[in-house]
């Protein structure tokens, strides 16, 4: 295969990097100048609207990876393919796009402020022209890079420049929508390049609707732990916990992306191994796999949990403090779905196990739902990151018992995951000890140096086979 998955992997990474940095960036000057109820209101309304644009998805992002991956070989196969997906999400956003409009009339908390939501549906109205799945399917992580690092700059341009004060919460949401229209203006000049003409064919639709159902249903269950969660506390209780929760989620979710990079670049390859039955490779790719999530996601989370309530005041002012135990709590979360995007996303997923898939994600949706109903009254934003944790692990559960049950997959790696836990602990413990001496952004600059060098000496004692897999991507890369 012409396209390395280490390659893959590293643009991937460069990617979700930039995805860390920009929010680094912008966060705590939108916190300063809209201050904690308009941001809450912004999220608001990007998430309502966000639950309308993944029901009009119809599970496409993840099905279309996988069947692009199959038939990338094959022209008049994949054009067939494109062209089914594509009218599928024409006709599903259409008839959500009405149902959504509709909402915002009958609703009398979001008809205040019907303007602003009807904005933020700009995202639904578009959707069929998201086609990230298609180049990801492909494998074609470079262009996704530019072109997601040339559109973050200029939102971030335009940021600095059009929003001064709290009245300009509007401009703020226009911004955003212009970056999701940019990014899929974007997508449709490259694909024509390819080959793949843009049109509409309504035969051949019902091979795909089985499938995409299954997934839509899997998608829809995991929202209510990921998105309706936010939905819910803006109904629930104020728009100012939205804010504390969307920040702590923001932030530990930035960095998650950091981990799940690899599950998205993995995947393609993963389908790839199957549909050639090379078990042996899918083996060793998943052994890889575990232990990378592992080196990666459980120093990023204990991380988090240490300089939380030094850095959220600094990060976002004084009027963010609520958004501290929170983000504790959803570090957590990078760890649980590090390993759900490998055993519930590549695994079952990549064999087409969509229905144990969903099976698990259900596990997690019912209690989180019940936890969220029960909690977010009596604690807002720290309960909804209670019922999300819990949910996400009570799925890594269920996934990890069907992927050793109903699958020939061996999932090793699990020494690696230990050495990793390992040198999280001493990361905490390396927090308490800068604290004793240091206060301020100085603890924040010396913890992060720090606690990366003892990390990495402690894994290079404990010779985690992740860290001498990096290593040797890295000298590859300077010898060339």
């Amino acid at each position: 295969m012409a396209k390395s998955i280490k390659k893959n992997l590293i643009y991937n990474i460069i990617l979700n990097v930039l995805n860390v940095l920009f929010p680094l960036v912008t966060a705590p000057y939108v916190a300063r100048v809209l201050l904690p109820e308009n941001v809450g209101l912004f999220n608001f309304a990007n998430t309502y609207a966000g639950y309308f644009a993944l029901v009009a998805a119809l599970g496409i992002p993840t099905y279309g990876v996988r069947e692009v991956a199959k038939r990338r070989d094959d022209k008049s196969a994949l054009q067939n393919l494109f062209s089914e997906i594509f009218t599928i999400n024409v006709l599903s956003t259409i008839v959500v796009s009405l149902v959504f409009i509709l909402s915002l009339y009958l609703v009398g908390q979001l008809r205040e402020n019907i303007l602003f939501f009807l904005v933020a549906g700009i995202v639904i109205y578009t959707k069929p022209f998201s086609i990230e799945w298609f180049y990801q399917g492909l494998e074609n992580f470079g262009f996704i890079t530019i072109r997601s690092l040339v559109v973050k700059v200029l939102c971030v341009t335009s940021l600095f420049l059009f929003v001064h004060d709290v009245h300009d919460v509007l401009i703020y949401l226009l911004i955003s929508v212009f970056a999701t229209i940019l990014n899929q203006i974007w997508n449709f000049a490259v694909l024509l390049k390819t080959g793949i003409k843009l049109k509409l064919k309504f035969t051949g639709l019902r091979q795909h609707i089985r499938s995409l159902l299954l997934l839509f249903a899997s998608a829809i269950a995991v929202s209510i732990y990921t998105i309706l969660d936010t939905i819910m506390l803006g109904f629930m209780s104020n728009y100012s916990e939205v804010a504390f929760y969307n920040n702590a989620t923001h932030i530990s979710k930035s960095f998650l992306a950091i981990v799940t990079s690899l599950s998205i670049v993995a995947m393609p390859r993963l389908s790839y191994y199957m549909q050639n039955n090379e078990w042996e490779e899918i083996n060793i790719l998943m052994k890889k796999s575990f232990g990378i999530v592992a080196f990666l996601a459980i120093p990023i989370a204990m991380g988090i949990i240490s300089i939380a309530p030094t850095f959220i005041p600094l990060f976002l002012g004084d009027a963010f403090r609520g958004a501290i135990l929170p983000l504790q709590i959803m570090a957590l979360v990078i760890i649980a779905i590090g390993f759900n995007n490998l055993t519930g996303v590549q695994v079952l997923i990549g064999l087409g196990h969509d229905k144990l898939f969903l099976y698990s994600v259900l596990t997690g949706t019912f209690s989180n739902f019940a936890m969220n109903c029960c909690l977010i009254p009596f604690y807002g934003a720290k309960g909804a990151a209670i019922a999300s944790v819990t949910a996400e692990f009570l799925i890594l559960s269920v996934t990890y018992y069907f992927v050793k049950k109903k699958t020939p997959i061996h999932i090793d790696g699990f020494s690696d995951i230990l050495k990793s836990f390992v040198g999280g602990i001493l990361l905490c413990i390396t927090s308490l000890v800068i604290l004793r001496y240091i206060q301020g952004w100085g603890y924040v600059i010396v913890y992060v140096i720090m606690s990366a060098f003892v990390y990495l000496i402690s894994q290079l004692i404990l010779k985690n086979n992740s860290l001498l897999l990096f290593k040797s991507i890295i000298f590859k890369k300077l010898k060339k």
